[in-house]
């Protein structure tokens, strides 16, 4: 892309916007909220259209020069094909520079089209006070058309900006310029969409509240109150749908460029790597995908050497006859050495971080998939077990989650692969990130499992996991909870054994067409309770009946009595349900004493 492509299709965009939504907005605002002579009206629009052309040109040119500036730092930019042998220091430290520009120019065109806005309201106020007469109604009318229309400019010149710069990250000379996760300015999606919904929720307040003021003051323009507030609201569309769609392709281009590598890792292309294109939370897990991506291609290395040692030795003592059968095992120790790579990633993720005084938590977990590497037992599968302390509003919380990735052995592993790792992240950019202490646990709870389905949806509904999710006060063991398509919790107290009923329960992350995330489940724990948290391996078996034939024997009802047989005993427990049958799925169970302090 040469800068006058990029020009004209910012260009075009940006003051499509302006004149199809801000502009219409403001004019007819002004129409419906003023009373003045003709000849005021003539005078107030002259100074409308002499100052909405001026600054809007103005802006143009502005845009050009800064265009024509970022691209001459561009060309003056080596193109070796060796970065740490052919650039300098100062060299290196100039294309991180520009490079770091580009993260910054669309929060530049954002914070030009607000001071465009308040260069043109303000002079024409003052202009038609000079030239007419002093007019209160006008005075408060800029001031809330500034207020009205600022916010939604803003984000939506951010994030049309952001879209179109995207390619010039993919230009030559930004091929193997590196930058430290620090070095990327930071704008998150929580930050991005609360202050998305706010530009939207102050276009109507304004107008309405202004239309409501007028009515009591009686300084509104027109008979019928109700026209101008159905007029509005149906013009108000129009920015709800462009600011929606603006958010929605910055969330699916972030998406993409995850899928695509994921999709290029999937292939066995080790080489990928995920540029960061935006200062959201993609460009964060790019840096934590190209780990995993240069952790897994020194693994697959390894295991290739492997693989072809062995073959070495296996063909320096076979003969003819034998060909066939070294085949086969070939293959077989090529699929396993794949299980084993599976393994060996997923294994990580299945984290028991615990520092607590107040509960005790047990894993268990045995998948479906069996298989041996090496002379050694492993297993890999769908379901996981994690659990954290975190810290939120300077409390303390045991974070856990109980996952069933949708699918056996390959596709499971795969699901709980992804599922593991973008929500590690999420742990580790809690524990990290200070903007997460004033996080409160019902919206940390909302806002994860929301891009943890954004996440998954991106696979077009290929891709399923249930989960039951949730947060436990330390102190207090107030229990927050969201429970997705998954096996409810059984809470043990007082020697029996209960389901604890979510009030409502989301559709399995990656379901198309899933509805938000709004209410979390709350429970308030008391000492000596116990809570079993699993999948739906648990209660499907395998059994012979009393006629000797096999079939699936299904405990979803029968597993309160073994709780309370076990008296919560997790090793009992999985003796008990093993003496009834054999698992056909995957089965995971996280068990939770509280003790109150």
């Amino acid at each position: 892309m040469n800068r006058k492509t990029l020009f004209w299709d910012l260009t075009l965009k940006l003051e499509a916007f302006t004149h199809t939504v801000p502009v219409p907005f403001a004019v007819y605002y002004a129409i419906i909220t003023q009373k003045m002579e003709p000849n005021h009206w003539k005078i107030f629009i002259a100074l409308c259209l002499v100052f909405a052309t001026g600054i809007g040109l103005l802006g143009t040119f502005i845009r050009h020069l800064l265009l024509k500036y970022l691209f001459a730092k561009i060309e003056k930019m080596k193109l070796p094909s060796d970065l740490n042998s052919s650039f300098t220091s100062e060299e290196k430290e100039y294309a991180k520079s520009v490079k770091i520009l580009l993260f910054r120019y669309p929060l530049i065109e954002a914070i030009i089209i607000v001071i465009r806005w308040l260069s043109g309201v303000i002079p024409i106020s003052l202009l038609f006070f000079y030239l007419v007469e002093y007019t209160p109604s006008v005075a408060r009318s800029a001031i809330f058309t500034f207020v009205m229309i600022a916010p939604i400019s803003f984000v939506t010149y951010y994030f049309i900006s952001e879209s179109s710069i995207r390619n010039l990250f993919d230009l030559p000379q930004f091929k193997n310029v590196e930058l430290q996760e620090k070095d990327i300015p930071k704008f998150n999606y929580f930050t991005r969409i609360l202050v998305a919904f706010f530009s939207l929720a102050t276009l109507p307040f304004v107008i309405f509240s202004y239309i409501l003021y007028s009515l009591t003051t009686g300084e509104i323009a027109v008979e019928d109150p109700m026209i101008p507030i159905v007029t509005v609201s149906f013009i108000f569309v129009i920015p709800l749908i462009v600011c929606s769609y603006v958010v929605a392709k910055s969330v699916n281009e972030g998406l993409n460029e995850t899928s695509r590598s994921l999709g290029e890792l999937a292939k066995g292309n080790f080489d990928v790597i995920v540029t960061p294109k935006s200062s959201d939370d993609f460009a964060k897990q790019a840096f934590y995908l190209n780990s995993v991506i240069g952790t897994l291609k020194n693994l697959y290395a390894e295991i290739r050497n492997l693989n072809e040692g062995l073959e070495e030795k296996v063909t320096l003592r076979t003969d003819e006859l034998n060909k066939t059968l070294m085949d086969i095992s070939k293959l077989k120790v090529q699929q396993d050495g794949d299980y084993f790579l599976i393994y060996q990633l997923l294994n990580p993720f299945a984290i028991k971080d615990i520092n607590s005084n107040s509960f005790f938590v047990e894993h268990f977990l045995r998948q479906k998939k069996v298989f041996e590497f090496k002379n050694q037992r492993y297993e890999i599968g769908g379901d996981i077990n994690i659990s954290h302390t975190i810290y939120l509003q300077d409390r303390k919380f045991l974070l856990f989650v109980n996952a069933d990735a949708m699918g056996k052995s390959m596709q499971g592993a795969g699901g709980a692969l992804v599922f593991g790792s973008v929500f590690q992240s999420i742990v580790q950019r809690t524990k990290t990130d200070p903007g997460f202490k004033n996080v409160t646990p019902e919206d940390w709870l909302r806002s994860n499992l929301q891009e943890l389905q954004l996440v998954f949806e991106t696979f077009d509904g290929t891709m399923l996991v249930s989960l039951t999710m949730g947060l436990i006060e330390e102190v207090t063991g107030k229990l927050y909870f969201l429970n997705a398509e998954h096996p409810m919790i059984v809470l043990y107290r007082n020697d029996k054994a209960n389901y604890l009923f979510p009030i409502i329960s989301y559709r399995k992350l990656g379901t198309l067409g899933a509805f938000p995330i709004s209410e979390v489940n709350e429970f308030q724990l008391q000492s000596k309770d116990i809570l079993f948290i699993g999948s739906d391996g648990k209660d499907d078996l395998l059994s012979k009946n009393q006629e000797g034939e096999w079939e699936v024997l299904s405990e979803d009802e029968n597993f309160l009595e073994i709780v309370e047989n076990t008296k919560g005993n997790l090793e009992s427990i999985v003796k008990e349900v093993d003496s009834l049958g054999q698992f056909i799925d995957d089965v995971s169970i996280i068990r939770i004493s509280f003790e109150s302090n």
